[in-house]
């Protein structure tokens, strides 16, 4: 019989690691930069063609390598950084398994030109799926660049998996922001095509992390320091009353390097315990720099994942340190004693000057004649006209189409500031008052889309928005439905934001808000999930400008949202597919009482 069992072709295991390594152009970039801070660059640059698919050029002024090593440097598990099995435990270095360049070669046209200070000319090679095509000696500047063309031409499945430009670049930039954040000392630009998406010069972590997020961050971030004999902490913590609902300001590194640990995220977690509203995740840039010798990163081919030999210290001394921060910052959480509503300004006077009631009296009343009232026919005239408003209108089914607000029964009332109750001949209605907001924005905002008519309204002070270079990327993308919707929108000097005009159903006081949380949620939804970017800007905003639980509204406030939910098309769901509100029958309630 046959043998079955047989050697790999170096070329199919050069595929099969590239796999592992190199999954987008993103996983490519983050090696073919550690390997340029690997070799003492002060400078590196990134440029990119169509997202990094059609092309990925790296440039670095480090040491270079003379012409044996770049011969060498494409062979699986040739490396500088190790020699022993013990050099596994003792690792300061970025990369160490030497697999970075040999899985990229494998699944791409590659080129790369390098020169030590002491040669007078640097070495050229060219290598096409793993195999070298050509050497040359050229003139070149003292570094190295990797010039790396349609990746995975060679694994076709692999590259149709890849997703679109918007959502690759995306990728990009997160990876470059975690090592650009890591090595403050080092110049990074990165590029696409002929736009510079990022310039960071040399500077202090305090300033790389507002440089890349922008000044408003400055504000908001508290410093923590701590220093035991098992690690050295360094970093900053976001206040509370800033965070996110999503995870995308958070970065923990270890030796300088960028790491998902859930052990360790849970301690930051603890830490905030009650200083965040449901559902919101606390923000932080923090540096630990422990023994190499008491942590194992090889543990995955991406290097994210990292075992530490004493973690149980390690949760302890970052629950310490963060609550200590937070504590000599006065940040503490706010405590409601179930505070009276009736001493809450309802949410559309918040802004309004106190007016002296008037007396106003019907010197026409008798009690003996209602009917000769102004009040009276006034009371019953707007019960009438609310029945046919509400009644008329298409509701959820044909059920309550004829139940809705009869004359005897157009109460509403608001419990916990949070929810509205009314009721139809034959049922008791209780609705959520952020989730029916939610859907009348979003239903308004769409209707603008679908049928612009250039509305807005302009501010009386226009409000200004630095945008940070990521934002740039987003805003391109976002300008002209953001227009369509009802914006006034100009850019100044290096991209300042101008918000003149906001969509009608907007209050002056969200302007800011509506562009802040909107770059937040695109920043995030790297699949747009949103079936457009219309459906995404139209929840942003749904979600940023919705009155919120806890708020406590006037009558005229609650009536206005629930006659204008019950004139949407969709009345059962929020954008977000929640429930906006439940009935519960006459039989029903009866049951209760039995």
């Amino acid at each position: 019989m046959k043998d079955i069992i047989q050697i790999l072709p170096e070329n199919v295991s050069n595929q099969i690691a590239a796999g592992e390594v190199v999954q987008r152009p993103a996983s490519l970039i983050k090696e073919l930069v550690e390997n340029s801070i690997d070799a003492s660059s002060d400078k590196i640059e990134i440029y990119l063609n169509d997202s990094g698919k059609k092309s990925i050029k790296v440039v670095d002024n480090g040491i270079g390598m003379s012409k044996n090593d770049l011969m060498i440097c494409f062979q699986r598990h040739a490396t500088s950084k190790i020699t022993e099995s013990k050099d596994l435990f003792h690792i300061n270095s970025k990369g160490f398994r030497g697999e970075a360049l040999s899985s990229i070669a494998a699944v791409s046209n590659l080129e790369i030109v390098s020169r030590r200070k002491i040669d007078k000319l640097g070495h050229k090679l060219k290598i096409k799926a793993g195999k070298i095509q050509s050497d040359e000696k050229v003139v070149t500047s003292v570094g190295t660049y990797v010039l790396v063309k349609n990746l995975f031409f060679n694994v076709p499945a692999r590259r149709n998996f890849l997703k679109s430009d918007t959502v690759e670049l995306r990728h990009i930039i997160n990876e470059f922001q975690r090592i650009a954040i890591a090595h403050s000392e080092i110049n990074f630009t990165l590029n696409q095509k002929s736009s510079e998406i990022f310039n960071l010069h040399k500077t202090t972590i305090h300033k790389r992390i507002s440089n890349i997020f922008g000044k408003k961050i400055e504000e908001n971030l508290l410093p923590i320091k701590e220093k035991t004999s098992f690690v050295k902490l360094k970093g900053y913590v976001i206040k509370p009353e800033v965070s996110k609902k999503t995870r995308g300001m958070q970065f923990l590194f270890v030796n300088n390097r960028f790491i998902k640990n859930n052990f360790l995220f849970h301690a930051i977690n603890k830490a905030y315990e009650g200083l965040l509203p449901e559902k919101y995740y606390p923000g932080f840039f923090i540096f630990l720099e422990v023994d190499p010798s008491s942590i194992d990163v090889n543990i995955h081919p991406n290097k994210i994942e990292v075992r530490f030999e004493d973690d149980q210290s390690l949760y302890s001394i970052l629950i310490s340190t963060i609550k200590h921060s937070l504590g000599i910052f006065q940040v503490l959480p706010t405590i409601d004693f179930e505070n009276q509503s009736s001493f809450e300004i309802p949410y559309s006077k918040r802004r309004e000057r106190p007016v002296f009631p008037k007396i106003d009296l019907d010197k026409t009343f008798n009690p003996f004649k209602p009917e000769s009232s102004k009040y009276h026919s006034k009371i019953s005239n707007k019960s009438d006209t609310l029945y046919k408003e509400v009644g008329s209108s298409n509701l959820i089914d044909s059920k309550l189409i004829n139940e809705i607000f009869n004359e005897d029964n157009n109460k509403i009332f608001q419990i916990m500031n949070s929810y509205l109750i009314t009721s139809t001949r034959n049922s008791l209605l209780i609705i959520d008052q952020e989730r029916a907001h939610q859907r009348i924005i979003y239903e308004e905002l769409m209707k603008k889309i679908t049928k612009p008519d250039n509305v807005s309204q302009k501010l009386v002070f226009p409000v200004s928005f630095i945008m940070n270079d990521a934002q740039k990327l987003i805003f391109v993308n976002l300008k002209n439905t953001l227009v369509e919707i009802g914006f006034r929108l100009e850019v100044e000097e290096k991209f300042k934001l101008k918000i003149v005009g906001i969509p009608s159903i907007c209050t002056e006081g969200h302007a800011s808000k509506i562009i802040e949380d909107l770059f937040d949620e695109f920043n995030n939804d790297f699949e747009i999930k949103s079936f457009s970017y219309a459906d995404l800007i139209a929840k942003s905003i749904s979600k940023s400008t919705s009155i919120k639980k806890g708020t406590l509204l006037a009558k005229e406030e609650q009536r206005n949202i629930i006659n204008n939910l019950f004139d949407c098309k969709e009345k059962l769901l929020s954008p977000f597919q929640k429930k906006i509100f439940f009935s519960i029958s006459k039989s029903e309630l009866k049951n209760k009482f039995l």
